[in-house]
Formats: C-alpha cells, sequence, structure tokens
C-alpha cells in the first residue's frame, strides 16, 4: 500500500496573459467573477420576481418590486465594497474558491 499525497487543485483565477488575471473561461476578471454563483443565481432571481410583480399596475406590486430591486443591488453593492477594499483578483479567488467547496466547478 502506498500513500498518496494529495494534488493541489489549481485556481483558475490565478491564471495571467500579460499580467491580467483570468476568469475559468479565459477572459478578463469583472466584477461578476467576484460573485459566487450562489448569490449570483440569488440576484438573478430576486431581479427575475421584481420584473415579474413590477408588471402589475398596483401600487403594491410597484413597492414590492423596488424591494426586491433594492435587495439586488445591496448584494452587488456589498461585493463592490469588497472589490474596492480587497480588490478584483482576490475577490474573484474567493469566489472560485466558494464555488468549488460547493461543487459547482
Amino acid at each position: 500500500m502506498s500513500c498518496q499525497t494529495p494534488t493541489a487543485i489549481t485556481n483558475p483565477c490565478t491564471e495571467k496573459i500579460g499580467g491580467q488575471p483570468l476568469n475559468p473561461s479565459g477572459r478578463p476578471l469583472s466584477f461578476t467573477d467576484a460573485i459566487p454563483y450562489r448569490d449570483l443565481c440569488h440576484l438573478a432571481a430576486l431581479e427575475e420576481r421584481a420584473m415579474e410583480i413590477g408588471a402589475g399596475r398596483s401600487p403594491l406590486d410597484q413597492r414590492v418590486a423596488a424591494h426586491l430591486f433594492g435587495q439586488a443591488e445591496a448584494i452587488r453593492q456589498q461585493y463592490r465594497d469588497l472589490v474596492a477594499e480587497y480588490g478584483l483578483e482576490a475577490c474573484a479567488r474567493w469566489a472560485a474558491e466558494d464555488d468549488a467547496r460547493r461543487g459547482v466547478y
């Protein structure tokens, strides 16, 4: 019986071309790369629901839709603040690590 050392999982967000960090698809990093997939899905669901509700004409529908859009914007702002504080590359790396832990990649 032999013991094998575990191989390190490479992080695609550490790859670079010409000093520019790349996302897993090989494109330069963008803001959405700094957001874990689960939160991107949550953002999409909030905005989709807001658009569905906002199509109603009642003032209540409009307020609910505005609230849902506000929730989505608050999530986005949270990640903007993280990117401003730690940088896009670090946040993208953390998002990729979170996705890997959840089995997204």
